[in-house]
This record gives C-alpha cells, structure tokens and sequence, in this order.
C-alpha cells in the first residue's frame, strides 16, 4: 500500500512531504476528504519511469524495423554527417 499524506498537510508542509518523497524512493498518494487527489513521486522514480517509456519506445521502434544497426565507426561517422546536412537543411 502507498504512504498517504493529506492535502492539508502538504498545505502546511510541502517541503517536508517532498523530502519525504525523495527518502523514502516511494510514492506518496495526497488524500483529501478519504479520496485519493493525486500522486508524488521522488525524482529518481520519474527519471526512471522517463527512462522505461523511451526504452519502451525504442524496443517498439526496433520491432517495427524503424532503426537500423550501425556496424563500423565509418558507418556512425556517415550517419552523423547526414544527420548535420539534414538539421542545417531544416534552418
């Protein structure tokens, strides 16, 4: 079960609750009147989540053969210099 706080509390004591967050690496569910309002997290936990989704994303995109693999530092080298000429195109 998550920590719960009470949107009182984080009225009175945001700092505290937030440190709380961060310690504690778990997430903390703000309650008003017994009902849930919404979540709060340490920063490590939403790097994390952050990390996870592009993960995800990339694992997708490999899936569906939108990558490709780069053999040789000739190769990386080659792609980099057509990445240039399409990011000064773009101006």
């Amino acid at each position: 079960m998550f920590n719960t706080v009470s949107a009182r509390q984080i009225q009175r004591g945001y700092k505290k609750v937030f440190e709380d967050a961060n310690k504690s690496k778990e997430p903390i569910v703000a309650m008003s009147n017994n009902k849930p309002l919404g979540g709060i997290i340490s920063l490590d936990l939403l790097e994390k989540i952050r990390l996870d989704a592009i993960l995800e994303q990339a694992l997708k995109e490999s899936r569906e053969g939108k990558t490709k693999i780069i053999r040789t530092k000739k190769d990386l080298e080659k792609d980099i210099e057509d990445l240039k000429k399409y990011a000064l195109s773009k101006d």
